[in-house]
């Protein structure tokens, strides 16, 4: 049977309860984060200059270039098994050197056609991410999808700069851009914040997890990942088992399921024990500014809310999760390292 298709006892899922943790006294520092460096600038104008871009579809049987918008499958052997995580079912992305996997892209755009498959042998890198991996020959199966010839306006052209809106030159622009970046910094040091005080209500509300209840939450983010798309694809139940196990072993990848549903748990606890309420008002607002930073508008999280029974209930154990968040970290003395004094 595909592994798809979960046949795990619902006694053998049974979430262990835990008496809620207390909310008194947490207090995080989070420390200063890493400069910013000429790479992460560079990246990031890079980004700017291909959103202005013009594109062409690539029609079928044409030649690839780096630089290109491409959408692939992909699938990676070594010592004759699937490479855990390596399963990527129309993935897009820019045909550019990858630093985890270098030679990858460029062997693409070298004898990458549209519509076409092809075989990428290499050696993994000393910074592969699967860590026994690494030196080993691998090869890669790919199938190019489809493909966009992205043309870019020069850098420090009048029409690039005007489109932009950056300002007049490409020092100013490159001033502002940093400003962004920067602004952004301080929007993931909330999140980090936020983080390290879920981190500290989970280890406030110690809980054996059955290793089962851990198996299907990552088996469920393999389903969703890779799982249904190799069964669209029609690989064998042996290699979706094998995809599977590369999840189930992974200690980073577990180690973070871990995290995720001791959290999850400590939270829930958090909800019963404070007697919070989740209005209807309240849900909305919570999916809404959830869902704001994508685009989605009010009308958007509104029809969202009524789409269908199973989406419902899926937005409202977000909202609840949320307006735990929300409360706990209303509870929390969070102090930014560098801010403290002054």
């Amino acid at each position: 049977m595909s592994p798809v298709v979960s046949t795990v006892s619902e006694e053998a899922l049974k979430v262990p309860n835990v008496e809620a943790p207390s909310l008194e006294g947490i207090s995080v520092l989070v420390p200063t984060p890493d400069d910013l460096t000429e790479e992460e600038l560079l990246r990031a104008f890079h980004e700017k200059r291909r959103e202005l871009a013009t594109t062409r579809e690539r029609q079928p049987g044409e030649a690839l270039e780096l630089g290109d918008d491409v959408q692939l499958n992909i699938v990676g052997y070594c010592d004759g098994h699937l490479i855990p995580f390596s399963a990527r079912f129309g993935m897009k992305t820019e045909l550019a050197p990858i630093e985890a996997l270098p030679g990858f892209c460029e062997a693409i755009a070298e004898g990458g056609k549209v519509g076409e498959s092809m075989q990428v042998a290499l050696e993994l890198p000393d910074l592969y991410p699967v860590e026994s991996l690494r030196g080993k020959p691998a090869r890669f199966l790919v199938d190019i999808i489809g493909a966009d010839q992205v043309t870019m306006l020069p850098e420090t052209s009048a029409e690039f700069l005007e489109k932009l809106g950056m300002g007049g030159t490409l020092d100013e622009v490159m001033l502002r851009l940093r400003d962004e970046l920067e602004d952004e910094g301080a929007a993931e040091l909330w999140v980090q914040a936020r983080d390290m005080v879920l981190d500290e209500v989970a280890r406030r509300a110690p809980v054996e997890l059955p290793p089962a209840l851990v198996d299907e939450e990552l088996r469920r983010r393999w389903v969703q990942a890779e799982g249904q798309a190799m069964v669209a694809y029609q690989f064998d139940v042996d290699e979706q088992r094998e995809a599977l196990q590369g999840w189930l072993t992974d200690p980073t990848t577990r180690a973070d399921a871990e995290r995720r549903l001791h959290i999850g748990i400590a939270l829930k606890a958090v909800t019963e024990a404070e007697k919070l309420q989740l209005t209807p008002e309240k849900l909305e607002k919570l999916i809404r500014d959830h869902t704001a930073p994508f685009g989605l508008t009010a009308e958007d999280t509104h029809a969202a809310l009524r789409e269908s029974p199973e989406t419902t209930k899926r937005l409202t154990e977000l909202a609840w999760y949320l307006l735990a968040v929300e409360h706990v970290m209303n509870k929390a003395q969070v102090t930014f390292e560098g801010a403290e004094q002054g």
